[in-house]
């Protein structure tokens, strides 16, 4: 975005209650989610903001200090400020939809199926995690890469029993959601789901994947998710790079009247 389209298509509204350091936030936060300001970016310099917009350089600092705390932009020192590149945040307290937040934060969501297949036995771990009679039993594989903007941001790898899922197989998920086919097909409707979250060092393989160095920073998360009845019908392992990846938890004062499952799940690790 060079100065003139900035300069064509912002104003203050005087009439607002809302300060101007925040309108001129809210008007560069759509202008990044839009695309029209890509990651590597540089920022508009804060002397060339205040003359143009008649305003201190109290207040543009206001607005690229508000920016730089959400991590959308960040600062070099001797170089200025530049727009961030994308960091999803994760919400640990709701129910997870890659396509539905990368969608919330601007991004163009896809997935690569490097896996799709019926399993004619599992590891024991998973049997015994999704309860089936003996490690024996088919499940559903899928191994999935999902990206952001073409970039890897997750390696994913689902089981679920096959008798729920039974053809499965035969849909493609690189165009189909996972979650729409069980609700819509075989009617599997998660209902809550229980979630670990490590960090870990990434290895050769997942690094390739997630198109990192060997030996990064990541997180792993083991996901079993559960239908209203309290029965586990899906285990899924996920690896990000820590670099593009933020987790955020809500957490409450713990009095016996309010209790979140976060706070159970605290008490009982510490």
């Amino acid at each position: 975005m060079d100065i003139e389209y900035f300069k064509n298509t912002f104003r203050f509204s005087e009439s607002s209650a809302v300060p101007l350091y925040l309108q001129l936030a809210a008007y560069l936060r759509i202008q990044i989610q839009n695309g029209v300001l890509q990651p590597g970016d540089m920022m508009f310099a804060e002397n060339s903001l205040c003359e143009i917009l008649n305003i201190s350089r109290t207040t543009v600092r206001q607005s690229m200090n508000q920016l730089v705390e959400e991590g959308l932009l960040v600062r070099y020192r001797g170089k200025g400020t530049f727009i961030a590149n994308m960091k999803i945040k994760r919400n640990m307290n709701h129910l997870y939809n890659f396509t539905e937040d990368m969608k919330t934060v601007g991004a163009a969501p896809c997935s690569k199926v490097l896996k799709s297949e019926v399993l004619k036995t599992c590891p024991e771990e998973i049997a015994e995690i999704l309860k089936l009679p003996t490690p024996q039993t088919p499940v559903f594989y899928l191994e999935r890469l999902r990206l952001a903007n073409d970039e890897p941001i997750l390696w994913e790898r689902t089981y679920i029993p096959y008798y729920l899922c039974s053809k499965i197989e035969s849909y493609d998920f690189n165009k189909n959601s996972l979650y729409r086919i069980l609700t819509d097909t075989y009617h599997l409707e998660m209902y809550h789901a229980k979630e670990s979250l490590d960090a870990i060092i990434l290895s050769r393989k997942e690094a390739e994947l997630l198109e990192s160095k060997p030996r990064s920073a990541g997180y792993k998360i083991k996901r079993v998710s559960y239908l209203n009845s309290g029965f586990a019908f899906e285990y899924t392992t996920s690896v990000t790079r820590a670099d593009k990846c933020t987790y955020q938890f809500d957490l409450y004062k713990n009095t016996a009247s309010k209790k979140t499952p976060l706070e159970i799940k605290r008490n009982i690790n510490l």
